[in-house]
C-alpha cells in the first residue's frame, strides 16, 4: 500500500512537470495559425529542420498574429468592444498591456466606444515585415477602415491608417504557440514612409 501511494505521488509529480514543459513541435498552417504537435508524430527530417530554424516564427505566423491583433485593436464594434479589447490585451507583453489598460481606463475609451453605436470594418491592404532580429520584429500594415452605424450600416465613412507593430520573439508555449507578443503599437493616418522600399528591395510582403 505504501509503495502504491509513493507511485501515485511520483506519477502526479511527473504529470505536473510534463504539463509545464513546452511542447516540442508547433505546426503552422497556410494562414499562419499555430498549434502544438506531439514530437512522436513528427518525422526526424522535420525535427532537424525545426532545430535549424531555432524556433523563429515564419513570415506566415508574423502576418497572422499581426492581422489578428490589429483586428481586435482597431476593428471597433460597440457591442463587442470589451471582448475585443480583452483579446488585444492578452496578445501584448505585460508592460504594454498595463500601460494601455491604464490609459484607456483614465480616458474612458471603452465607454465612449460602447456609447457610439458604431462598427468599424477593416480591410488589410498590405502587411510588411520591415525588419527581423532574433528577438524583435518590426511590421507595418496599411488598413482601410469603414466606420458606420451599428444598427443601419448607414453613413459610412472611410479612412486609411498605417499601423506600426513591434513583436517580441519569445519562447513558444501553449498560450502563445507562435512565440510572438506585441511589444509596441501605433496607429495613425496613413502616409507613405520616407524612403519606402521599392518592390524587390528585400522588404518581406506577408499578404495572404
Amino acid at each position: 500500500m505504501l509503495f502504491q501511494g509513493g507511485l501515485l505521488i511520483f506519477c502526479v509529480l511527473a504529470n505536473v512537470h510534463l504539463s509545464k514543459r513546452p511542447p516540442d513541435v508547433v505546426l503552422v498552417d497556410g494562414s499562419g495559425g499555430a498549434e502544438y504537435v506531439p514530437r512522436k508524430l513528427v518525422g526526424l527530417d522535420v525535427l532537424m529542420a525545426i532545430q535549424r530554424a531555432k524556433g523563429q516564427p515564419t513570415d506566415a505566423e508574423v502576418g497572422h498574429v499581426t492581422r489578428e491583433f490589429l483586428t481586435h485593436f482597431a476593428g471597433v464594434n460597440s457591442t463587442s468592444v470589451e471582448t475585443s479589447w480583452a483579446a488585444a490585451l492578452s496578445m501584448m507583453d505585460p508592460a504594454l498591456a498595463s500601460k494601455l489598460s491604464r490609459e484607456y481606463s483614465e480616458r474612458k475609451v471603452l465607454a465612449a466606444l460602447k456609447a457610439s453605436n458604431s462598427k468599424t470594418d477593416l480591410v488589410f491592404e498590405d502587411v510588411k515585415l520591415i525588419e527581423r532580429t532574433d528577438t524583435l520584429l518590426h511590421v507595418r500594415a496599411r488598413i482601410r477602415r469603414t466606420h458606420s452605424s451599428l444598427l443601419t450600416g448607414g453613413n459610412p465613412v472611410e479612412d486609411v491608417v498605417g499601423a506600426t507593430v513591434f513583436l517580441a520573439v519569445e519562447g513558444r508555449n501553449m498560450q502563445f504557440p507562435s512565440g510572438l507578443r506585441v511589444r509596441d503599437i501605433s496607429v495613425a493616418p496613413y502616409k507613405e514612409p520616407p524612403g519606402a522600399a521599392p518592390p524587390g528591395s528585400g522588404v518581406a510582403e506577408i499578404n495572404p
